[in-house]
């Protein structure tokens, strides 16, 4: 019997890495691009129409590439247009029903990141940190900048941080949310 194929589609995408914001667009099934980057089947990505800017001329395209493979745990961020495309939350506590939206502030080494965390229950940094499978921190209505060329400023209604690259991480309840 034949496997099914998952449905694919195409959604833009802006990766951070230590020295390049690259645009481009990725397939990424139901699971969003959450489910792409946290699949440990492959330590790799593809990223289809790809623009190449260093991080110190982010105005400057360096390259156009049809395809470029990518190493996912050299990802620092990746920002979306729409917030669906992140996918399943990935955030999933159990016996929490309420979830509760926090500002945070968080700093990597190349990076300053502003935005809401969605978070089931009482905050907790340990599981935040260390807890589940996922390796990408779901930010909403994110903005990110490099620490040392100013000009390089991203504003997105979503975005996914390597949890592996965070130095810093301040919160503060924002709001409190039926669930």
């Amino acid at each position: 019997m034949a496997q099914r194929a998952l449905t694919k589609r195409i959604i833009p995408v802006h990766v951070l890495t230590a020295s390049y914001r690259i645009a481009g667009t990725v397939k990424v099934t139901n699971t969003g691009l959450n489910g792409l980057l946290t699949d440990q089947t492959s330590s790799f990505m593809t990223i289809m129409d790809a623009s190449l800017a260093r991080i110190h001329d982010p105005d400057f395209l360096v390259q156009k590439l049809e395809d470029l493979r990518l190493v996912k745990d050299q990802i620092h961020s990746a920002s979306l247009k729409r917030r669906q495309d992140v996918g399943s939350k990935g955030i999933i506590r159990p016996g929490y029903e309420n979830v509760n939206t926090f500002k945070i502030a968080i700093t990597d080494s190349t990076y300053e990141y502003e935005g809401i965390l969605e978070w089931p229950g009482r905050f907790d940094f340990t599981a935040l940190m260390s807890g589940g499978t996922w390796e990408y921190l779901p930010i909403f209505e994110g903005t990110v900048r490099s620490i040392i060329y100013s000009e390089l400023e991203i504003v997105s209604p979503a975005m996914l941080i390597n949890r592996k690259h965070i130095a810093t991480f301040d919160h503060c309840l924002w709001k409190e949310e039926e669930g």
